[in-house]
């Protein structure tokens, strides 16, 4: 049984419209978002994203640049599909940005 349903097209594309700045891959699999930063270290965002992901037993692919953070998520345990878990957890992270005025 799969971690979490995946979304269908339809579901995908209403979420994503919710998320502003938030992009699909290529393929269609992950959410994709790079935030950029000129108040405080990336690595101070990246730290508050762990500490989401650990609450949400959920965890995305992060990679760190100088004053860039640059996001994707997916859920592997359903086929490396979208699931409401993926846009739950860019939901927190968009928040979380925010709060740390990236952009």
């Amino acid at each position: 049984m799969p971690y979490a349903e995946p979304l269908s097209r339809k579901e995908i594309e209403d979420r994503l419209a919710e998320l502003p700045g938030w992009e699909l891959s290529d393929d269609g699999t992950a959410l994709r978002r790079t935030y950029h930063l000129e108040h405080i270290p990336a690595a101070i965002l990246a730290m508050h994203i762990a500490g989401i992901q650990a609450e949400l037993n959920h965890h995305s692919d992060l990679t760190l640049g100088y004053n860039t953070l640059a996001v994707s998520i997916t859920t592997h345990a359903a086929g490396s599909q979208l699931t409401a878990k993926d846009f739950g957890l860019a939901a927190r992270i968009a928040a979380a940005a925010a709060a740390h005025r990236a952009e």
